[in-house]
């Protein structure tokens, strides 16, 4: 893998670093030894390899981690002197070194991941009662993320950070034949033992040593202590110039005494702050980019990084990019979420004129008359000679800001490392277009189009296919899934999903209640399938006005409006457009009745649906202010709720929700509710009445009217505020 250097315009620079503490990057932490290790096949040989060699600490943090995989195959795995699947070897090891504490951090995945996961893991692991072992499944992240680092530190001596999981569907060597018989592995657990066969499958992984190893191990335990509030065990290594003893002996060193950036994503979750790391590191490789960009990556669905993309080639003509990711999606949400993406990312990167210097493409294997596209998992940029990054972050939104990621990078800044970098890069081409090395080299330092890379090699096994993904433009729906598949923000706020937060002394908050949490899905639900499908095109005034006025002359009128204002109100309708069909309906009486029966009805569903949660709910929801809020709901009567009703605090199911977890009185409640809402809604229907007039009919005196009224109900509004401002007030001096 060494290829001669070349001396470019960016040498001169060489000194200066990209690396910014706190903003790019977590750590920068010397390695005295660093490689990367190409394809499960020999990751998982380098794991076995370290495992075995593991003497005090042993840590597995990852997406998924599944016992049963196996560790070596074929003749290799007949020959080995140790068990071969992780469970085996990990009972086997505790059993030979007593003194190994072993932590094993899951991911605790969505429910529709399931089918493909080992199912029951935790009680697994547990009953075994391996010795020194501790697992756990990490739930400590925002609704909608996941915890998508992919790190194995051994004894603090050595770690392995990139794209790869000890996971079903992992395994494959290099060479990523069209056949294989080793790759294969059991199906989840739902499927009772069937056994699965795939693709060929594509990922990368660094492996270092040194500082940059330990940094890694104090993530891992940062980590294990948010998620469990327990410490877990360290033994301080001593760092010296050589291959430390838990190297695994199957990788050779490719770099020696280089720094190494750590960059994280790590969502905003209770006393977590928001690390953006990874997204800045993007940005900042792409700005020094000169002569050639190299990306392998799962999905390509971030239009940021397309635009800066875009913005460099423009500022360097000589500029190319190529990028290697997969054909097809795998699933309806893959689909609707990372390849409409993806259509949306290469629209942003070739704009302008630059897409004959871009080339996004899979790579496949052919032989034998068979053929088959290569499943690439991995999350590669190797930008000019300078920087190699290997890490755990997709180009989509959910790793730049929701989920955990951590990447490393390897600066190039003497001539040696520089040469290492490039000769990764050629390499890694090398398996996916059969050229020679120094093939790569020449099209590369030559300026050659990157649209060459595309051509077949013959006599060759592998080739790049330029992706074709118009088909998934039009998807139906799309910004609706991207919010589920891919968004850049909890789904709902923490302080409702958590389940506990770390304090100070390792203590936890009680749990939330299983019947918030069943709530808390059912509103938000509703409040994007309000958002997100053509309901609330259809949900209006003019169209409910529609439906009222189909039995308006008939005996059921008023109760079916009654009863309909009631629902559309507990669901999030805005009282606005409730009331203004009914003022299209009804005559003015009739519609002042109806309203306000109907806000009355459905308070009281709310009312009772809140005592159903129960003050724990509002606990977890509130922690130390729920007992403020408790209080000032008691003692402000029926003066301080209607001030609460007045002023616009939040949506009006919420409110009644809370009420109902606080068990005000419920005359109190109903009182309050009268008198905050009689006012309002007899200005609007006087209002919207007034105006419907104007509208069918116009003249002068009509017009004065509804004038009138518009500045009544912005006098009330503004008398309500200040009267509720009199009241807080009062309650913050003590004098009410």
């Amino acid at each position: 893998m060494k290829a001669p250097y070349v001396e470019t315009k960016q040498t001169s620079s060489l000194q200066k670093s990209i690396f910014k503490t706190g903003q790019n990057c977590w750590r920068v932490k010397n390695a005295s030894f660093a490689a990367p290790v190409i394809d499960c096949s020999n990751y998982y040989r380098a794991v076995h390899q370290a495992i075995c060699n593991a003497r005090h600490t042993l840590h597995i943090v990852g997406w998924d981690i599944d016992s049963r995989i196996e560790l070596l195959r074929g003749k290799e795995a007949e020959s080995s002197q140790c068990p071969n699947t992780l469970y085996e070897l990990l009972k086997w090891k505790s059993e030979i070194t007593p003194d190994l504490k072993m932590y094993l951090n899951r991911w605790n995945y969505s429910i529709f991941l399931a089918a493909e996961r080992e199912n029951f893991a935790s009680m697994k692991w547990k009953l075994q009662d391996i010795k020194h072992l501790e697992f756990i499944f990490d739930d400590q992240l925002p609704l909608g993320a996941s915890h998508h680092q992919k790190i194995i530190v051994v004894d603090d001596e050595i770690a392995f950070c990139g794209g790869m999981d000890i996971a079903i569907a992992r395994w494959d060597n290099r060479q990523h034949h069209v056949s294989e018989n080793e790759r294969k592995d059991p199906k989840g657990t739902l499927f009772l033992g069937q056994e699965h066969k795939y693709k060929p499958y594509h990922d990368v992984q660094m492996l270092v040593s040194g500082e940059a190893a330990q940094s890694l191990g104090e993530l891992a335990r940062k980590r294990w202590f948010y998620a469990t509030g327990k410490r877990a065990k360290f033994v301080k290594p001593n760092h010296t110039n050589k291959l430390p003893d838990a190297w695994p002996k199957s990788i050779v060193p490719t770099f020696e005494n280089v720094e190494v950036g750590i960059s994280l994503t790590v969502p905003r979750f209770r006393n977590q702050k928001l690390n953006r790391g990874v997204e800045r590191l993007y940005v900042d490789m792409i700005e020094k980019a000169e002569y050639f960009i190299y990306m392998e990556n799962q999905f390509f669905a971030h239009v940021e990084i397309a635009e800066a993309l875009n913005k460099r080639l423009h500022e360097k003509p000589e500029l190319r990019v190529l990028m290697v990711s997969c054909k097809d999606p795998q699933g309806f949400m893959e689909r609707k979420t990372m390849y409409h993406g993806r259509v949306m990312f290469k629209d942003a990167l070739t704009k302008n004129g630059v897409k004959d210097r871009t080339v996004l493409a899979y790579p496949i294997s052919k032989e034998k008359n068979k053929q088959s596209q290569v499943r690439i998992h991995s999350k590669v940029m190797i930008v000019d000679d300078r920087y190699l990054r290997i890490g755990s972050s997709n180009i989509n939104y959910r790793s730049m800001t929701l989920d955990t990621e951590c990447d490393l990078v390897v600066e190039g800044t003497d001539e040696k490392t520089c040469q290492s970098i490039a000769a990764i890069r050629n390499d890694l081409i090398r398996e996916h277009t059969g050229r020679s090395i120094k093939q790569i080299e020449h099209m590369i330092i030559d300026g050659e189009s990157v649209q060459a890379f595309l051509k077949d090699v013959a006599h060759s096994r592998q080739h790049l296919r330029e992706t074709k993904d118009e088909i998934y433009r039009k998807e139906a729906l799309a910004k609706f899934f991207k919010r589920f598949g891919d968004p850049s923000k909890p789904i709902l706020p923490s302080t409702l999903t958590a389940y506990r937060s770390v304090l100070k002394k390792g203590k936890s908050k009680r749990p939330i209640p299983l019947k918030l949490m069943a709530a808390a899905v059912v509103i938000v639900l509703l409040l994007f399938t309000w958002k997100f499908t053509p309901i609330s095109e259809y949900v209006n005034a003019k169209n409910i006005a529609t439906v009222f006025e189909d039995v308006r002359n008939t005996l059921w009128a008023l109760p079916l409006g009654i009863l309909a204002y009631a629902v559309g109100t507990l669901l999030f309708v805005p009282h606005i457009i409730m009331t203004t069909a009914v003022v299209m309906t009804f005559s003015p009486l009739e519609a002042l009745f109806v309203a306000i029966t109907g806000s009355l009805l459905s308070c009281t569903i709310g009312y009772f649906l809140g005592m159903a949660l129960g003050k724990k709910s509002l606990n977890a929801v509130f922690g130390k202010y729920s007992d403020k809020i408790s209080h000032y709901a008691h003692k402000g009567g029926v003066i301080g709720l209607t001030m609460l009703r007045l002023i616009p605090s939040g949506p009006f199911t919420a409110q009644n929700l809370i009420l109902g977890m606080i068990k005000v009185p419920y005359s109190t409640l109903m009182i309050s509710t009268l008198l905050a809402l009689l006012p309002g809604t007899i200005i609007f229907i006087y209002v919207g009445k007034a105006a419907l007039d104007l509208f069918k009919d116009p003249d002068p005196e009509k017009f004065i009217l509804t004038i009138m009224g518009v500045v009544a109900w912005i006098a009330l509004i503004w008398f309500t505020h200040y009267l509720a401002n009199q009241w807080k007030k009062k309650l913050k001096d003590g004098t009410y």
